[in-house]
């Protein structure tokens, strides 16, 4: 499945992991456990497993091992009971403190707002039934209380309206820093940014397990999320797997290309990438704002000569690297708007897309959250002051001449039957020149959104860890 480094736990586990090698990443992993264990994770270096002996379930770890009868648990530790609650009037807040000295405090309107009782909450859909504009600004508890042996708290409100809060449900909303901090992988994973220094080998699934496995599907998923770039190897050298791979998540987005399309070599063709000629390192769909965030590609016949290399880079880890090395170029290239456009016609008919983007693109915070990067596709306009434009293409230059550094730049040739999957808002991508005629190099590709692939990873983590489905509870 997915490679891993050093091997955890027992003599049954070990040989397990000789059939089912898993990479964690540093996080909790779970995965489909051998005879007599009902699961396992990883969560740091530590391995947890919940294991059925005797009719009698039990959990340990390989960090000398501890026991706890009748306690199902995987991986993720249940939050303890609470012991006390507390009003505070004057800041609005309630403090809730649980056994072993965990504290937080949770705004009164916040509380109100998400009141759990039937005529509030809509379970089934996991939806507010009240109405925001009738929001009690002023909401305060006329009493608290711990009841059902600290797994819940119940409030009373001015208006003798009743709610009870659980202490999972109230653990896993809490506002402290940590808390906030906690709840960030479920929004999306930690990027590890990389280059060909520091990445000694890709990142590599089997296409039949992530297909007929979901322990498998979850990993690959988190890798992608992660580190933007995932080998699927061993995939049937035929049209149709692309879609095969990508319905495993969700759904292929559509283009002005199509659903799935294929790469060939041929004349007067709509796009560059159908030229045997070297196709230089881009993202696709520059000129989509609603740009698809995944992308896959699958090598169905290969150039047996030389040329029709790949290549990849984390082309937000070089702007990082750029950012250091030249802020000017770096300020240049976040804050100068950009004209990239597609005119032409395809399988849908006749297109016309324009957006006006920089190349590197950030949110509040500084993040660098999409890269903009396509020489053919960037437009001959350019809505900048003419002496702001040398200073422009100096910095532009310097970006790509650091993004196709062999320091930062993997290439190689891909092999029939390999899929490369790779975050299309991060990664850029290109190919070496090859000399032949049509149909001597055939790859087919679609798109999906980012959206639907990390929708597939929760749902994936809810299955696989039931204590995660309190997020939504």
């Amino acid at each position: 499945m997915l490679r891993m480094g050093k091997l955890l736990g027992g003599s049954t586990l070990a040989s397990f992991f000789r059939r089912r090698a898993l990479h964690p990443l540093g996080r909790r992993f779970v995965a489909s456990a051998p005879k007599g264990i009902r699961s396992f994770s990883f969560y740091g270096p530590v391995l947890h497993c919940v294991g059925e002996y005797e009719g009698t379930t039990r959990r340990s770890t390989n960090a000398g091992t501890t026991c706890r009868d009748n306690v199902v648990i995987s991986g993720t530790q249940a939050a303890r009971p609470i012991v006390s609650v507390a009003r505070d009037h004057s800041a609005g807040m309630l403090k809730v403190c649980w056994e072993g000295g965990k504290e937080e405090v949770y705004p009164y309107v916040w509380l109100k707002d998400n009141c759990r009782c039937p005529s509030c909450y809509h379970k089934v859909s996991h939806s507010r039934l009240t109405f925001i504009e009738e929001t009690d600004l002023k909401a305060e508890p006329i009493s608290v209380q711990v009841i059902e042996g600290g797994q819940q708290v119940e409030v009373v409100w001015q208006d003798v309206h009743h709610s009870t809060y659980g202490t999972e449900w109230l653990h896993s909303r809490g506002f402290s820093e940590e808390s906030r901090q906690a709840r960030d992988s479920r929004y999306r994973l930690e990027r590890k940014f990389w280059g060909s220094e520091s990445l000694d080998d890709f990142p590599e699934v089997s296409f039949k397990e992530v297909i007929t496995d979901d322990v498998a599907l979850l990993e690959w998923l988190r890798q992608l999320e992660v580190y933007g770039f995932v080998k699927v190897k061993d995939a049937p050298a035929e049209i149709g797997q692309v879609r095969r791979l990508a319905e495993r998540i969700a759904f292929i987005r559509k283009t002005h290309y199509g659903e799935d399309f294929t790469v060939q070599a041929k004349p007067d063709p709509s796009n560059v990438a159908y030229l045997n000629g070297p196709l230089q390192l881009h993202a696709d769909l520059p000129y989509y704002e609603y740009k698809p965030g995944v992308q896959f590609i699958h090598c169905i016949t290969q150039y047996e000569g030389v040329g029709g290399d790949s290549q990849i880079t984390d082309a937000i880890h070089v702007a990082r690297q750029l950012q250091k090395e030249c802020p000017e170029h770096y300020r240049l290239l976040t804050d100068t708007p950009v004209d990239w456009f597609d005119i032409g016609t395809d399988e849908t008919g006749e297109f016309y897309k324009l957006l006006r983007l920089p190349v590197i693109c950030t949110d509040k915070n500084g993040q660098i959250r999409r890269i903009n990067m396509s020489q053919p596709q960037r437009d001959s306009h350019f809505s900048v002051p003419p002496g702001e434009v040398t200073a422009w293409y100096a910095a532009m230059v310097a970006y790509y001449r650091l993004l196709s550094d062999p320091k930062y730049c993997l290439q190689f040739k891909m092999t029939p039957g390999t899929i490369i999957t790779f975050d299309n808002l991060r990664i850029v991508h290109g190919r070496t020149g090859y000399f032949s005629g049509p149909g001597e190099r055939h790859v087919q590709g679609c798109y999906l959104d980012w959206d639907e692939v990390r929708s597939r990873r929760r749902v994936l983590e809810t299955k696989i860890d039931p204590y995660r489905s309190l997020y939504n509870q």
